[in-house]
């Protein structure tokens, strides 16, 4: 008796689970048309790098070269907050409806640095020879947000 109570028990555990389901029940076209549900992609993250130098060369008879050197870029970030967001959107153009992969950029500021301006001489290896310096640049709160890329084929 003690035995069957306890398969009695078990078996009254293992059924709770399908008891508590909701029954599921169909919907008409106008009460579906108000359903609405989430999708896309989000994407956070902390971004940075560098570029060693960006040359501008005068092409005149005597011109001369100038190099930013040390360029880098840091402090972009992509909160889990406020991420970057893909979607799908349609878009009416010249009368046609598009879908179009949608990217909205958030709020993102940082900082872009350039560790030296020289004019003149040449840069190789990491260094720049035979140039005077005139200084370095800072540019912050570089701010791209609001800005959406829309991608779709045609």
């Amino acid at each position: 008796m003690k035995s069957f109570k306890q398969i009695a028990f078990a078996a009254a555990v293992l059924a709770a689970p399908f008891m508590a389901q909701a029954s599921m029940t169909s919907m008409d076209d106008s009460a579906l048309s108000s359903v609405t549900g989430q999708d896309g992609i989000s994407i956070s993250g902390n971004f940075a790098g560098s570029v060693g130098n960006v040359k501008y060369t005068d092409g005149d008879v005597g011109g001369g070269s100038l190099n930013l050197t040390n360029i880098g870029f840091t402090g972009f970030t992509i909160s889990d907050a406020a991420p970057l967001k893909i979607d799908v959107v349609t878009t009416d153009i010249g009368g046609t409806s598009t879908q179009q992969l949608a990217i909205a950029l958030p709020a993102m500021t940082g900082t872009v640095t350039v560790g030296g301006i020289y004019v003149g001489g040449t840069y190789a290896n990491g260094a720049t020879t035979g140039a005077a310096s005139i200084g370095s640049l800072a540019i912050s709160d570089l701010n791209m947000s609001g800005t959406t890329i829309k991608v779709w084929g045609h």
